[in-house]
């Protein structure tokens, strides 16, 4: 049988949040542990047993010993210089920081829009968006919405636009109208206008996938890549689409580089106001 040794292992620091929370420890910096172990048995083994004690896993753990620099896992007690039974080791128990995102690099956003953008489209008022249509209005507005959908098949978007748009300022106006002339403006690269459509669309029905859409597409195309994220995760929770899961996808990676630039830009700052003072 192999020979025991009696170890005893001085708590040099000890970080709480690297502690099992669900489990806690009565164990404090400058207390000491004994344990029984074999000298063959590697640094790894000994901070299995220290974990079972102070509650505290391996990852979190160094092992030194005479001032030396943390012990490797595989390291056998044995084999360091000086150890011997009856010998004490030094535990720090933190948790290790984390490693330093390399610096982003945010490419342009070739796809984001430039320059003034249309007017917006005529809107309807509360009023004619609830307002009961005549039989002849209902007709009239069918026939509107029929020529609006015959310009957008021929390619004239900006008829199909006014066509839809004659239609529901007739009133009794609907989310999915709304919705419907948000994608027609979507064509036209009027975002802001996209934008102004959905949101009205959401405020009659906040289930619509289709306004989701439309305002994810055009708030991508703004810049407005965290509320187009947003959008785009609706969208996708009521009715996903295929379509869009790339751009959802790529405002979703355009936000989290951006919150990453803006926090190493704010740390780089600190550090030069810091340098700058000293």
């Amino acid at each position: 049988m192999a020979e025991q040794w009696t170890i005893k292992v001085k708590i040099a620091s000890m970080d709480n949040d690297a502690i099992n929370s669900k489990k806690g420890t009565k164990w404090k910096p400058g207390d000491d542990l004994t344990l029984q172990i074999e000298g063959h048995a590697t640094i790894n083994m000994l901070k299995q047993r220290i974990a079972l004690i102070v509650m505290a896993h391996p990852k979190y753990q160094s092992v030194s010993f005479g001032g030396s620099e943390p012990l490797d896992d595989v390291t056998k007690l044995q084999d360091i210089e000086g150890m011997a039974n009856g010998k004490t080791m030094d535990l720090v128990v933190a948790v290790p920081p984390e490693p330093e995102a390399p610096p982003v690099e945010l490419s342009d956003d070739e796809g984001l829009a430039t320059g003034e953008e249309e007017a917006l489209p005529a809107a309807p008022s509360a009023d004619l968006i609830s307002k009961e249509l005549s039989d002849a209005d209902a007709d009239k507005q069918g026939e509107l919405k029929g020529q609006a959908i015959e310009a957008l098949e021929d390619g004239d978007l900006t008829a199909a636009v006014n066509k839809f748009t004659e239609a529901m300022m007739l009133g009794g106006v609907s989310a999915m109208m709304l919705a419907k002339r948000a994608e027609m403006l979507l064509k036209q690269k009027r975002y802001r206008a996209v934008e102004a459509d959905a949101t009205l669309a959401l405020e009659l029905n906040p289930d619509s996938a289709k306004a989701y859409r439309a305002r994810g597409k055009a708030r991508r195309f703004l810049g407005e890549y965290a509320l187009s994220a947003q959008d785009f995760a609706q969208a996708q929770t009521i009715d996903y689409d295929d379509g869009v899961v790339d751009m959802h996808k790529y405002v979703q990676t355009r936000t989290e580089k951006l919150r990453l630039k803006a926090a190493q830009d704010a740390k780089k700052a600190e550090e030069e106001g810091k340098a700058a003072g000293a």
